[in-house]
């Protein structure tokens, strides 16, 4: 029996229509990309397509963005393919890399197509999951760089987030990948209630309202803000309050909520949650639910030195567990985390008090989701939540095949008025944008691989050159339109050239023989595929229209107007607050001008004065966007062959080595190597040196200095910010982003560890969270993972290897571990014997 044919018996729910129009074109052995919503069934989708490339007797790879999620989806395809059949690489794993089912991190399968290995050879499918997240500023270019570099005869099945500009993203594939079906599935499998929820200062009992009523912001909402944030003035205080977290949690144990996450934006706000629940006695669990807790968390932390467990607050982890509720934040250790994930799934626990980090795809679905401030900090100021953040987080709630219904709580707050929750919610959709740029490891990994032109021709490839490029096709419209309303009375010929901007107003014929022209205010212009051309336009009665192309040519442009600036995604108040606009100036135009016709009258120079100059700076516009991308990466090649790591279109032995080092600071990664004689180090010094370029300070830590009694690291340290500094000044001349300065903060904890030190001296004399000390000490291991390889049999490739060994021990090797309870694995007996049921 073949993959196919077992996929088809094991699934045990009613597929939706999406999953079928997807399933049908990778029968036709099409390339496909799906957006739906979070908890949809996505990846039966990325599933079939793997069983489907199995018949056929070609290899599959699985990507994610998150090391965590390749964790979660290697257990979940051992349960649907048998463990011999699925392998897993993600820099810290590397389990049976030959398997005909093997997930991945995205960075892997980059690495793997820029060494050119042979394992890609017999490829049939790649599933990109997330797709959405090309657009994080910092990894997202590495999607564009598979997508671009995988051969044409690579079949591709791309999940994503439903996302507003799905077409266009789909237009860029099909340049690149050539033919692509297009799912979008817009409707959720369990419906979603969105709910304001808050105290009244009278009653004190907890309530809740809808945040949308028909379709529009709830009236009641309003009446909720305090004075200080509502719309009118009044003389009374506010009727609400924000809500405790323990009478938060009794609320919706009371109705029926539970299983919960409460989103908190802060680790320290999720510890401190879970600490008040606890000291308030609440209970959620029974004897039997204790008893399976325990013997998750044994299980899990068995082989954990019993010693490093007071030094990780346990006890008090362990108590909340117990109690039915836990937090889950970066601060954690992995295994604590992974308990937290696995408790959940299988309802043990009832609520998680989780900062957004598990919103990224992690499994872990409830009945209801809780945003408890609508604000969060984003690296830089507090803004209120996006649409799309909003979206994810919700997406967490109603558990397919469980509920009915999901529910979205936003918790009243004096910072955020109802009317903005109310906008964010409606607002629902984003729109995905590329965060492309020529790193100095691809510059270098396209100069080893391709001519100087193919480079080029790759570059213009990437969706962040498309994107451009659709740019200037839009610029270039409103140009031809502002010349037009300079000169605004078109020839015949000329009439059907006409062009368009939003806030165009344009007179077209009434209907079939009516000599009546109607005037229109153009809301927005898009360009479809192949070219095509759709116009979003409303009457002054507020009428909505859709034109085109054709309808242009018997249109006549009349004026420009200036349109209300209104929140993207309320389509319907633009449209009524434009006509408003449009009719406004329909009667001042009939008032104040005397003329017959308005375009017969020509503009005042001081109009054409405003006129030319816009269209100047329209021009500049165009002409910096045809020229970004190519000058961005010239000005990447600039600085390489300033340090030597180029000569013309060729690497130089250092250059090699830049090929080959993936780090957000790999320019100076490999200049480091090169100069700073690191090979004369031991391990302990080693790793130091590593963690100059991989730590970045954060709030909860911002690290510990250097100990003056290690002088040869002193002198290294010293040279190396002599370079960062040259290295920054050559960026800042060529508006390069700067490359991180190196930071010796945490040096004195990674050499004491990689010495051999016990975890419990190292972290109770450090305000560092252990859930940080475990990602900066793998952080290091992968770098000197890598350095091992590139520098093979040499000195400097061993020092890197008995680093590695020395600082992956304990508790960072055990959140290096993958665990697959041995009675899941008991069931599987052969190639054909899997189970999708859940995937």
């Amino acid at each position: 029996m073949t993959f196919v044919s077992h996929f088809v018996d094991r699934v045990d729910i009613e597929l939706d229509p999406f999953q079928e129009e997807a399933i049908a074109a990778i029968l036709r052995d099409e390339s496909v990309l799906v957006a739906a919503p979070t908890g949809s069934g996505k990846t039966l989708v990325g599933v079939f397509g793997a069983c489907r490339a199995l018949d056929l007797g070609l290899r599959t790879f699985y990507t994610t963005p998150l090391k965590a999620l390749s964790n979660q989806k290697y257990a979940e395809f051992v349960r649907a393919f048998g463990v011999e059949n699925v392998g897993l690489l993600t820099g810290d794993n590397s389990i049976n890399p030959g398997a005909r089912v093997v997930v991945m991190t995205t960075e892997v399968l980059r690495n793997m197509i820029y060494a050119n290995l042979e394992s890609i050879d017999d490829l049939g499918l790649v599933v990109l999951d997330e797709v959405h997240y090309l657009q994080n500023p910092y990894r997202g270019s590495v999607w564009e760089e598979v997508i671009i570099h995988l051969p044409r005869s690579v079949r591709l099945v791309c999940l994503s987030a439903t996302v507003s500009n799905v077409s266009d993203f789909a237009a860029w594939m099909r340049e690149v990948r050539g033919q692509m079906s297009v799912v979008e599935a817009r409707g959720r499998p369990v419906p979603l209630d969105h709910r304001y929820l808050y105290a009244d200062r009278r009653s004190r009992q907890v309530l809740s309202i809808p945040v949308l009523q028909g379709g529009r912001p709830n009236p009641k909402g309003s009446e909720l803000d305090p004075p200080w944030l509502a719309s009118t003035r009044r003389s009374f205080g506010p009727r609400a309050r924000g809500v405790g977290r323990p009478e938060l949690i009794e609320f919706l144990a009371a109705n029926r909520e539970l299983p919960a996450i409460i989103f908190i934006f802060s680790r320290a706000g999720c510890q401190s949650a879970a600490d008040e629940t606890l000291a308030s006695g609440l209970r959620l669990t029974t004897s039997m639910e204790r008893e399976m807790i325990r013997e998750v968390v044994d299980r899990r932390l068995a082989k954990l030195d019993p010693r490093d467990l007071k030094v990780l607050g346990f006890t008090a982890f362990l108590a909340g567990l117990e109690a039915g509720f836990a937090p889950h934040h970066a601060g954690l250790i992995p295994p604590f985390r992974e308990i937290v994930e696995e408790c959940f799934e299988r309802q043990l626990i009832k609520v998680v008090f989780a900062t957004e980090t598990l919103s990224l795809g992690i499994n872990m679905p409830a009945r209801s989701v809780v945003i408890e401030k609508m604000v969060k900090f984003n690296g830089e100021t507090h803004k209120i939540l996006s649409p799309g953040e909003y979206t994810q987080f919700s997406g967490r709630a109603g558990r397919r095949g469980i509920d009915h219904r999901g529910s979205s709580y936003v918790v009243w707050g004096g910072g955020v008025a109802f009317a903005d929750v109310a906008r964010v919610v409606e607002g629902e959709f984003y729109p995905i944008t590329s965060s492309f740029r020529p790193t100095y490891n691809m510059a270098a990994n396209l100069v080893k691989r391709y001519s100087p032109e193919a480079a080029r021709e790759l570059l213009n490839l990437s969706f962040a050159q498309f994107s451009q490029d659709a740019e200037v096709v839009r610029l270039e419209a409103e140009l031809r339109g502002l010349r037009r309303q300079r000169s605004p009375v078109p020839s015949r010929g000329e009439i059907e050239e006409i062009r368009v901007v939003p806030g165009s107003v344009i007179s077209v014929p009434g209907g079939e023989g009516s000599r009546h022209r109607a005037s229109l205010v153009v809301l927005s212009v898009s360009q479809r595929h192949q070219g095509r051309m759709k116009i979003q336009a409303v009457s002054p009665s507020g009428r909505g229209y859709t034109l085109d192309a054709t309808h242009l040519r018997e249109a006549r442009l009349q004026k420009r107007i200036t349109l209300p600036a209104i929140e993207r995604g309320r389509k319907e108040l633009m449209r009524r607050e434009a006509a408003k606009e449009l009719k406004r100036s329909l009667r001042a135009r009939h008032h104040q001008e005397p003329s017959r016709d308005f375009l017969e009258t020509g503009h005042s120079r001081e109009v054409e004065a405003r006129q030319e100059g816009r269209a100047a700076r329209l021009q500049e516009r165009i002409n910096q966007r045809r020229a970004t991308l190519s000058g961005y990466f010239e000005r990447v090649l600039s600085v390489m062959e300033a340090f030597g790591f180029s000569k013309g279109w060729s690497l130089t032995p250092t250059g090699a080595v830049l090929a080959n080092i993936y780090s957000e600071s790999d320019i100076l990664v490999a200049l480091a190597l090169d100069t700073l004689c690191l090979d004369s180090l031991d391990e302990p010094g080693f790793a130091a040196v590593l963690s100059w370029l991989t730590f970045e300070p954060r709030p909860s830590f911002t690290g510990t200095g250097l100990r003056t009694a290690h002088p040869e690291l002193i002198e290294r340290y010293h040279q190396l910010q002599r370079l960062s500094s040259e290295l920054q000044r050559l960026e800042g001349a060529r508006e390069l982003p700067l490359t991180r300065t190196p930071d010796v903060g945490f040096s004195e904890l990674i050499y004491d560890w990689a010495d051999q030190r016990p975890l419990e001296r190292i972290l109770r004399f450090s305000p560092i969270p252990p859930g940080d000390f475990v990602r900066n000490t793998k952080q290091i291991a992968d770098l000197a993972r890598q350095i091992g390889a590139v520098y093979a049999n040499q000195p400097l490739g061993r020092l890197a290897r008995r680093t590695e060994l020395a600082i992956v021990r304990g508790i960072v090797a055990l959140s290096s571990e993958i665990t697959i309870p041995t009675d899941e694995l008991a069931q599987f007996t052969g190639d054909s014997d899997f189970d999708v049921v859940g995937l």
